[in-house]
C-alpha cells in the first residue's frame, strides 16, 4: 500500500507530516494500519492529459478504538498539537468526535465514533507543492 514519493519537493513536506500522523495514531495503540498513502493532483478538475501544476500527499491511518479514546484525543492529542502550532477545529457531530488541525497549509484530522466501536481514523494531507512544468 505504501510507495515512495518520487517527487522530492513533495517528499520533503510529506515526511514530517507522516511522522506527526504516526505519533498521533500511536497514542491510540500499536495496531496501526495504513489505509491511504498517495500523491494527488491539487486541481481535481484538471482536464485529462494536462500536466499537474501542483500535487499534495494524503495519508490515513486506522487504529482499533481503545477504551478512553475520546479522552486521549481531548486531553492529550488536542493540547499537544495546539502547543506545536496546529490550529484545532472541533468538527464533532452526533455520531463522532472529530477534530481537524491546520498548520503551514497541511491538514490533519482525528475521527472517533461516539459509540466506541470501529477504528480511530488519523489522516492528513500536505500543502500543495508546485510541480516542475515542462
Amino acid at each position: 500500500m505504501t510507495s515512495p514519493i518520487d517527487y522530492e519537493p513533495l517528499a520533503a513536506v510529506a515526511g514530517p507530516l507522516r511522522a506527526v500522523l504516526h505519533a498521533v495514531a500511536a497514542r491510540f495503540g500499536a495496531d496501526v494500519r495504513i489505509s491511504r498513502d498517495e500523491q494527488l493532483d491539487c486541481d481535481p478538475f484538471r482536464p485529462a492529459g494536462v500536466p499537474s501544476e501542483s500535487v499534495r500527499w494524503e495519508y490515513n491511518l486506522r487504529v482499533p478504538v481503545p477504551p478512553g479514546a475520546v479522552e486521549i484525543l481531548l486531553t492529550e492529542v488536542v493540547p499537544e498539537l495546539s502547543a506545536d502550532g496546529w490550529r484545532a477545529t472541533d468538527r464533532s457531530g452526533d455520531s463522532e468526535v472529530a477534530y481537524q488541525f491546520q498548520r503551514d497549509g497541511a491538514n490533519l484530522g482525528v475521527h472517533i465514533s461516539r459509540d466506541g466501536t470501529g477504528e480511530v481514523v488519523v489522516g492528513g494531507s500536505s500543502r500543495c507543492v508546485p510541480t516542475e512544468m515542462p
